[in-house]
């Protein structure tokens, strides 16, 4: 994943900074701040709900940047499988629309 400001990973691999890290050291990582934050683990709980979450609460930003802060390549992927509108944001939405006379 790309800051978006250079070529450089967000999570370098040692001792090739150019590379992301690998599954392994994440994994790890995850499991680590799980025990840390004294959470139990939970199937679904992940790397991948943060990223939902993040691309969830940045949906008012443009899905380029968002695409760019995610590291995402393709909008589908972020629009199929990661933003998630809950029902606060469907409520606003509702209460947005224009009336119609």
């Amino acid at each position: 994943m790309s800051t978006g400001t250079d070529d450089g990973p967000v999570f370098p691999a040692l001792p090739d900074v150019s590379r992301c890290v690998g599954r392994s050291p994440v994994g790890f990582w995850w499991t680590k701040a799980q025990e840390l934050a004294a959470l139990e683990p939970k199937r679904g709980r992940g790397w991948h709900s943060l990223r939902r979450k993040f691309a969830s609460d940045l949906m008012n930003v443009p899905l380029k940047v968002l695409c760019d802060l995610g590291g995402w390549k393709n909008a589908k992927t972020v629009l199929q499988c990661y933003q998630r509108a809950d029902e606060g944001q469907l409520r606003q939405a509702l209460a947005n629309r224009r009336v119609r006379a």
